[in-house]
């Protein structure tokens, strides 16, 4: 027996020819290749938003076409690739995408992405495409990141109808079971009275102070009128009445003011801030304003057409929140080139939002309730919350004129930010 037939010692594993070993790793690489390819496209059929349809059938191709380059080397080889099944990995993937969203799986797809480019540094510098590989797991980072806080912002959106819902009724409960009267009207009697416990206490809280440091948060996210006005379908404005019309609201401010001063003066009434009286004027008091509120909306297609023109209480909130710090803000650049105008349609107080942002201001209209809608649709993803020293004011020209055309832009925006029906 000559050297060459002498067996290796079993501790040593027989070394493959590096020809094989290489086809074997192209092989490997040629079945991530196809998997991730079939994971995207899974994605991309799951998918609803056209943007990130877009995104994952763009990234299915590039995984395609790094497929097929493995292919052809190995056909080159003389091998016979034998046919594809996503592997259980891709499987599971898209089970959670269909369940949770594809948002949820994208930090766990751009993590295996990231080790898939590493994986390649072992293969052939012409073909892996290590580079373009690692590239794309980055921005599929970045991406995931992004999308992440998009559908939050979403998110809260959706659920700011159940919100207000839930924070507005349970404030009026709360109010009721107290005996207080929370209305503009016990606000006045508490004052003719010197009764500061109950609604004086409330209007300085929650309509003054809060109001100071957060604007109108109290009209877009706890008030128990706009509880009920904001579940009615009409949640797209067409725009504001033509004239004087906002300014019935300031009407009813004083038609308020004069019934509380003719009944107390008059009559020498002053129990319509706390007690059962305070508690019936509270409950038939939203009654009324639901009333018309409901009737508004109906007539003018519009859930917040009472708080644009009937509602004594905005008139003390736009007072109080005009030098809120709390405002949206944005960049002016990346609003200029924007022509969706998806803010403004989607606004409930069609507030020409751009027209502040692009001459460099926060938004400062003193329309905003601060619901956040423009920041959940805007498409250039520039407007957010931010904290500033300046003063609100009433800009007539810079809310949105009735019926005003909105291009196909706008509406194609607010579809692509997937809110429109929110």
């Amino acid at each position: 027996m000559g050297p060459a037939d002498t067996p290796l010692p079993r501790s040593q594993p027989v070394a493959r020819s590096p020809a094989r070993a290489t086809r074997t790793r192209h092989v490997q690489h040629w079945r991530q290749e196809m998997d991730s390819a079939a994971l995207f496209r899974g994605l991309a059929a799951i998918e609803r938003l056209p943007r990130r349809r877009r995104a994952y059938a763009r990234l299915a191709e590039v995984e395609a076409r790094h497929a097929e380059r493995y292919a052809l080397e190995l056909a080159r080889a003389g091998l016979q690739l034998s046919a594809f099944e996503p592997s259980w990995r891709t499987r599971l993937l898209l089970a959670l995408a269909r369940r949770f969203g594809t948002v949820a799986v994208l930090p766990r797809i751009a993590m295996l992405e990231r080790a898939d480019a590493r994986g390649y540094r072992l293969d052939d510098p012409e073909l892996a495409p290590y580079d373009e590989e690692l590239a794309n797991a980055q921005w599929l980072a970045e991406f995931a990141s992004l999308e992440a806080g998009e559908a939050l912002k979403r998110l809260v959106l959706r659920g700011r109808r159940l919100l207000i819902a839930l924070l507005g009724g349970a404030l009026f409960a709360v109010t009721v079971a107290l005996a207080r009267n929370a209305q503009l009207e016990g606000l006045f009697f508490g004052l003719l009275t010197g009764v500061t416990v109950g609604p004086v206490t409330h209007y300085l809280l929650g309509k003054g102070a809060v109001a100071l440091g957060l604007g109108r948060v109290w009209c877009g996210w706890a008030c128990w009128t706009a509880a009920v006005l904001d579940q009615l379908p009409y949640r797209s404005s067409p725009g504001w009445l033509p004239g004087g019309a906002r300014h019935a609201r300031t009407a009813t401010f004083m038609v308020t003011l004069a019934l509380v001063l003719a009944l107390f003066f008059g009559f020498g009434y002053g129990g319509g801030a706390v007690g059962p009286h305070a508690a019936g004027w509270f409950v038939a008091g939203n009654a009324l304003y639901w009333l018309v509120g409901c009737v508004l909306a109906v007539m003018l297609r519009d859930n917040r057409a009472f708080c644009k023109y009937a509602c004594p209480v905005a008139v003390v909130l736009r007072a109080s929140a005009r030098p809120a710090l709390l405002k949206i803000s944005g960049d002016a650049a990346a609003c200029a080139a924007c022509r969706s105008k998806a803010c403004t349609t989607q606004c409930p107080m069609d507030i020409r939002i751009p027209d502040y942002i692009v001459a460099g201001t926060r938004l400062l209209s003193s329309e905003c309730i601060m619901c956040q809608h423009c920041v959940a649709v805007c498409p250039p993803n520039t407007l957010a919350m931010s904290i500033a020293f300046d003063v609100s004011r009433c800009d007539l020209l810079r809310e949105r004129a009735p019926r005003e055309h909105v291009p196909a832009a706008a509406d194609a925006a607010a579809a692509e930010a997937g809110v429109a029906s929110a």
